[in-house]
């Protein structure tokens, strides 16, 4: 069901709330972003984010419905589906599963990363990263959003058709997340100036060179695995 529905879309138009755009594409992969700022916290973004039966469209499941969606958002969680059936005597049970994705990131009212090959591309050689990034914008009360998708390998799909057709899909999916949230009254966000990387997230804009007379990290900080990570740059 999944894959006829992503594959219809290839030929139909696609509505977003803010900015969306098929941001780099090649022979082997593509980059989908969809960003967009509305009247909510990091918080109330990230509690519904984790509640994908709410909002996640019932065509682009395998099962036909989403009351088995969920999100385990912890380092090696599953985005995953729950194939339920009623049997005769009225009980639900489930016969099956679905991962669409697999958590590596998560940072809760910050980042969630997760990788998986949506839809269709699961049957392909394809590794597909998506990136969920959060953080308070100018405006009191406001948060900014945003999805990045990032696909390459191997596939049988002609990128040319099958990138705008994940772009229709996951800015569907975007859109139905965030409609519970009004969008302030601003003008809607560039993907210019938005860091989607969380390895940046909140961080002040690199120098260009860093100074030579510079003293080197601490040796017993430096590359320490377990080290505090750097704080999200803006998205």
């Amino acid at each position: 069901m999944k894959h006829l529905a992503l594959t219809a879309a290839i030929c139909a138009a696609t509505a977003s709330p803010a900015f969306a755009d098929v941001k780099a594409a090649s022979d082997t992969g593509f980059n989908i972003i969809h960003i967009a700022t509305v009247q909510a916290t990091p918080d109330e973004i990230w509690t519904r984010l984790l509640a994908p039966k709410d909002y996640w469209n019932k065509s682009h499941s395998w099962s036909g419905s989403t009351a088995g969606f969920y999100i385990d958002a912890q380092a090696n969680g599953c985005f995953c589906e729950l194939i339920q059936e009623t049997d005769a005597n009225g009980k639900v049970k489930t016969v099956g599963s679905v991962e669409h994705m697999r958590v590596i990131f998560a940072h809760p009212g910050k980042v969630l990363r997760m990788q998986g090959a949506l839809g269709p591309l699961q049957s392909e050689a394809v590794i597909g990263t998506l990136t969920v990034a959060m953080e308070p914008a100018k405006q009191d009360g406001a948060t900014r959003v945003s999805f990045s998708y990032v696909v390459g390998g191997y596939m049988r799909y002609k990128v040319a058709e099958i990138a705008p057709a994940v772009d229709k899909m996951l800015g569907e999916q975007f859109k139905n997340m965030l409609l519970p949230f009004t969008p302030p009254a601003d003008e809607p966000p560039k993907v210019e100036g938005f860091n989607l990387d969380v390895e940046n997230l909140d961080m002040a804009p690199a120098t260009e060179a860093a100074d030579a007379n510079e003293a080197p990290a601490d040796a017993e900080t430096q590359d320490d695995p377990v080290a505090d990570p750097p704080a999200p740059e803006p998205i």
